[in-house]
């Protein structure tokens, strides 16, 4: 499966990078081992939030998602999401915990890109993940420079006419 080919190339990146201080997205493209067509933008958590959580999103053969996750696996199948975009005013969203446990996100076109397109123009994004009342992710990210990978991974995707 697509997704579990990229879970294992963050976990990859995981490894060889760890956590980054920047701003700077790890962008990877093309056609993986199985020929699904993956375009992804990656960005590690600041190293003052704890333990490393990731930002993913991804254009898997012309559908659009985005997800957060750590290396460890979740007891969840959901999590309410609270986020703040340059410390402004607390937005929330509910997102399901994809096959592995370890990431919750946003799997299609209608609930990606109007979180992404909201987030893409701010300088900061703090995200709280919440399981009844368990804090299971709390992380902070430097976006500002999100623009370069949207317009790499969004802005194309469902456009390409893939077939599967």
């Amino acid at each position: 499966m697509a997704l579990a080919t990229l879970a294992v190339t963050i976990g990859a990146a995981s490894a060889q990078t760890g956590s980054t201080t920047s701003a700077e997205w790890k962008i990877d493209g093309g056609p993986n081992q199985t020929e699904t067509v993956i375009t992804s933008g990656v960005l590690w958590s600041k190293p003052e939030s704890g333990e490393p959580t990731v930002f993913v999103m991804a254009c898997i053969m012309d559908r659009l998602s985005l997800w957060f996750g750590r290396d460890r696996v979740f007891d969840a199948d959901a999590a309410e999401v609270t986020y703040r975009i340059d410390g402004g005013p607390p937005h929330s969203v509910s997102m399901s915990a994809l096959e592995s446990k370890r990431t919750f996100g946003l799997l299609d076109a209608e609930t990606a890109k109007p979180f992404l397109d909201q987030v893409v123009g701010g300088r900061t994004l703090d995200v709280l993940l919440r399981d009844k009342d368990t804090v299971l992710i709390e992380a902070s990210f430097d976006i500002s420079r999100m623009r370069e990978a949207y317009d790499i991974v969004v802005q194309p995707c469902g456009k390409q006419d893939v077939k599967p």
